[in-house]
């Protein structure tokens, strides 16, 4: 008999673990979203079909790589931290890169994908836009068209707190996604 209250006692604790992990995760992203500080960034082209990744947009800031700072030593994966600041034209940039967590200044946790001579190239998480899948396909097409060549008008606005960003909305030439698509759809 308790044997049988142990047994359902460890099956109780297992399935408020997994529970609880995803539970968190969104409440941590809707933290972010309603008390991170607001930052534009210009995105840029990728490429547009990947078959496991399912109906969201697939996104890549511009700006992909810093320079190292003098005398780090960076390895692949390795977590570091990016400064962020704004331009007069409205749009952020990651400023500067540091080994630890800054303080008192808005920063990203980035990872480094690879380093070549002094600049190292970033694994920056905020590739990815989600939304509803009937529209989905739509948006990534007007993403591409308007992230390329002369029509690159296509940016996100990230709330960000403590190290960690999530994607408010996509805006392509100063209108949100979803309208931009459905304004779109109805001209045609």
């Amino acid at each position: 008999m308790k044997t049988a209250g142990i047994l359902v006692g460890c099956f109780g604790l297992m399935v408020a673990a997994q529970l609880a992990v995803p539970a968190w995760m969104i409440v941590n992203q809707e933290q972010i979203l309603r008390s991170g500080e607001l930052f534009k960034f210009q995105t840029a082209p990728v490429d547009p079909y990947d078959a496991f990744r399912g109906r969201y947009v697939w996104l890549r800031i511009e700006q992909n790589s810093l320079p190292v700072p003098a005398g780090a030593q960076w390895k692949h994966g390795q977590e570091v931290f990016a400064l962020i600041e704004t331009g007069t034209n409205g749009l952020s940039r990651l400023s500067e890169l540091r080994a630890t967590r800054p303080i008192g200044r808005p920063y990203l946790t980035v990872r480094v994908n690879w380093v070549v001579g002094q600049t190292a190239y970033l694994r920056v998480p905020l590739d990815r836009f989600y939304m509803e899948e009937s529209l989905a396909p739509a948006a990534e097409k007007a993403y591409r068209e308007h992230s390329r060549g002369s029509q690159r008008n296509a940016y996100i606005t990230v709330r960000i707190r403590d190290g960690s960003g999530a994607i408010e909305n996509l805006w392509i030439d100063g209108v949100r996604i979803r309208e931009f698509v459905a304004k779109a759809q109805a001209a045609q």
